[in-house]
């Protein structure tokens, strides 16, 4: 199991390189008039994913979810809606998924 420094540490990486492609591919539309696209498999971005999510055992993709989706909020709910999870925070994530998330 990955520690929840190193998965939060993690988290934060990838986040910071997408901020890097999105400027970069801002750039690149600048002097491309939109026909440039950058960052599309991106066999870095696909190796990391597949070993975090193997690394907490993310069953059902709820890290995708959280760098893609999750915004603004960050909630998640119970089947039966009674539950709430509020993963704002990587840790919240990490811990969600290693004591919640495991049958």
């Amino acid at each position: 199991m990955i520690t929840k420094e190193t998965f939060v540490k993690a988290l934060q990486l990838i986040q910071e390189q997408q901020e890097i492609n999105h400027q970069f591919a801002k750039a690149l539309d600048l002097v491309g008039d939109g026909h440039y696209v950058f960052g599309v498999n991106n066999k870095f971005y696909d190796a990391a994913m597949l070993v975090l999510k193997e690394a907490v055992n993310d069953k059902y993709d709820y890290i995708s979810w959280w760098l893609y989706e999750g915004e603004p909020d960050y909630k998640v709910w119970s089947s039966d809606n009674t539950e709430e999870w509020n993963l704002t925070e990587p840790e919240a994530l990490y811990d969600f998924i290693v004591n919640e998330c495991q049958e």
